[in-house]
């Protein structure tokens, strides 16, 4: 049995990798209507430790795991090991990455890279821009830094806000900056979700020339790259990260060798190769 444990369902990105997860089952002759199990931490951290909690008790075999917050997940990492339970850890890595079999994720920093790449093609050096983070999850980390060691001192950053990849906190966040900085330019977003606050925010504004860009490929959000309210996401491939996940699992349950650190590849995608 493997329990699928990703930081919220409210997201197609963990619906796709669920939707990997389950063809790589069913690839292998599994079945996934009695081995899968799937919980929702809806974005909250304590509540995931709890539904892992939950599983060890059912006593499944493996975790495909990707935490909300990649500190205070640790505990829940720790009662794994405890049980004897391998755990993946899909997307953001953990801090505690000796209490995982395997990090399998997206190359976030080239995310950033790219993003800041097609950013700095269409925009004067020393345009304003805005930065939309979430300091605690590793892989929004990384993006950001593949960013900003790209842009360097190309742009003038007037503001980084936290706001955990939420849709609604960073229109609020965007709604501030574009009062504060009539002239800005463009927003970065440490993912999709985020990046759709700044699209609401930019068109509430009757802002349609600002640059906005995403993390993720979420399709949710592809239509706004596609008619231009958005310029770009740096796309990830969360049904591959799934497939190689359920991989992974299995082949630690059958005592095989697992490389720890696997990487998945990004495209950026914009609206001249969105089809």
């Amino acid at each position: 049995t493997i329990a699928y444990v990703p930081t919220t369902m409210n997201n197609p990105f963990w619906t796709a990798m669920l939707g990997g997860i389950k063809e790589e089952m069913e690839a292998k002759g599994m079945d996934v209507d009695s081995q899968l199990v799937t919980v929702d931490a809806n974005s909250d951290q304590a509540t995931m430790n709890n539904y892992v909690n939950d599983l060890i008790a059912q006593e499944v075999d493996a975790i495909i795991l990707a935490p909300m917050d990649c500190t205070a997940v640790t505990e829940a990492l720790q009662a794994c090991e405890d049980a004897g339970i391998p755990v993946i850890n899909v997307d953001t890595a953990v801090d505690a990455s000796d209490k995982v079999v395997s990090i399998i994720a997206s190359d976030n920093y080239k995310a950033g890279v790219e993003c800041a790449n097609d950013m700095m093609s269409k925009l004067d050096e020393g345009s304003k821009i805005a930065v939309m983070d979430q300091p605690s999850g590793t892989a929004c980390v990384q993006r950001e830094q593949g960013f900003l060691d790209t842009v360097g001192d190309y742009f003038e950053i007037v503001s980084t806000t936290d706001t955990e990849g939420d849709t609604a906190k960073t229109m609020t966040a965007a709604e501030d900056v574009l009062t504060a900085d009539d002239d800005l330019a463009a927003f970065f977003c440490i993912n999709d979700r985020g990046a759709l606050g700044c699209v609401q925010a930019a068109q509430a504004a009757g802002k349609d020339d600002i640059l906005i860009y995403g993390v993720d490929g979420n399709p949710d959000f592809m239509g706004y790259v596609a008619d231009g309210s958005a310029t770009a996401s740096a796309a990830q491939q969360p049904s591959v990260i799934g497939q190689k996940a359920l991989d992974a699992a299995i082949d630690t349950l059958d005592g095989k060798e697992v490389e720890h650190d696997q990487t998945v590849d990004v495209v950026l995608i914009n609206k001249d190769n969105i089809a």
